[in-house]
């Protein structure tokens, strides 16, 4: 985690300039310095860095631990208290504040060093475990959706096009703002009048500030002869999960990626009743990774749209 880009917050400018000396020695990137707590809390707002380094005693309104309670709540970023100060009134209204690590001054660099690697590594274990439980909270909800439109009350048309269409539009929101995606599309697989297997994107969901792809004519019965669908059609027909990106595909894939306007999308079949119905895609403005967690719950969520569609 050397690599990692830290942010000092510290009133003494030769104190800060040592301080980053020896971060950039070990190997860390410094992303800037901030003398008072105002402006530790705007900087880290516009820099976003992966960890701050708090003097807790600061010129300005706002001292370091109070800055660092705003950082912590506004950014999830990080704090390690660095300061000369070991008042035991002091200590415990830091920790408070959930600290991520505490080094009095004058500091040891291997102390330094260690506590700022533990404190990155258990924030991101806290960060998976807090994002593991949004994407269980969004599948719960989709679960809750599935139990309400299957009841004998519910519309008794096909699940897309019932009134209880914004029920759909719910399931994939949730799902969509828990891992940060940017539009989830659901393809249904069809034929055209000469029997040759098509797909036309028959729902979506959009992210904030991305544009609908809904209506563009492109995406209604697009034909899957060309190489990088018929490939596509039968891994999705063997239950595959997908993990594209638009750089890995040809000219006619990447025709694909630039009509939804996405740079990588996870796909994932959707069946009923072991009859491939259609697939669901999670998307990415941009070439990412996706996480098992991610993959598990859009699994999930296809299987329960199979499942709703099936009932019917």
């Amino acid at each position: 985690m050397s690599d990692s880009a830290l942010f000092i917050v510290e009133d003494e400018m030769i104190v800060a300039r040592d301080i980053k000396e020896t971060l950039l020695k070990l190997g860390y990137t410094v992303s800037g310095i901030a003398r008072t707590g105002e402006a530790a809390v705007e900087k880290v707002a516009e820099l976003k860095p992966d960890l701050v380094l708090m003097d807790i005693h600061l010129g300005g309104k706002m001292d370091g631990i109070e800055a660092a309670e705003k950082i912590g709540l506004l950014y999830d970023i990080p704090v390690i208290y660095l300061t000369a100060y070991a008042d035991p009134g002091l200590l415990e209204r830091a920790k408070i504040t959930g600290p991520y690590g505490y080094i009095l001054k004058p500091y040891d660099e291997r102390e330094l060093h260690s506590v700022i690697d533990i404190a990155l590594y258990k924030h991101r274990i806290d960060r998976n475990i807090k994002k593991r439980d949004t994407i269980l909270f969004a599948v719960s909800s989709a679960v809750e959706w599935l139990l309400r439109i299957s009841s004998p009350e519910s519309c008794p048309t096909d699940l897309l096009s019932c009134p209880d269409e914004s029920g759909v539009r719910n399931v994939l929101e949730h799902v969509g703002l828990a891992i940060d995606a940017s539009s989830i599309t659901i393809f249904q697989l069809g034929s055209d009048t000469g029997g040759q297997a098509t797909m036309s994107l028959r729902y979506e969901w959009s992210g904030p500030g991305v544009a609908s792809a809904i209506n563009k004519p492109e995406l209604k019965a697009i034909h899957l002869n060309s190489p990088v669908f018929s490939q596509w059609h039968a891994a999705l027909l063997c239950g595959e999960v997908l993990s594209v990106t638009k750089k890995s595909v040809d000219e006619s894939g990447q025709w694909f990626f630039g009509i939804l306007n996405i740079g990588s999308i996870v796909m994932v079949p959707i069946f009923i009743r072991d009859t491939l119905w259609g697939m669901i895609g999670f998307s990415s403005a941009t070439e990412r990774s996706w996480s098992a967690d991610e993959i598990e719950a859009l699994r999930i969520t296809a299987n329960l749209l199979g499942a709703a569609m099936g009932y019917r």
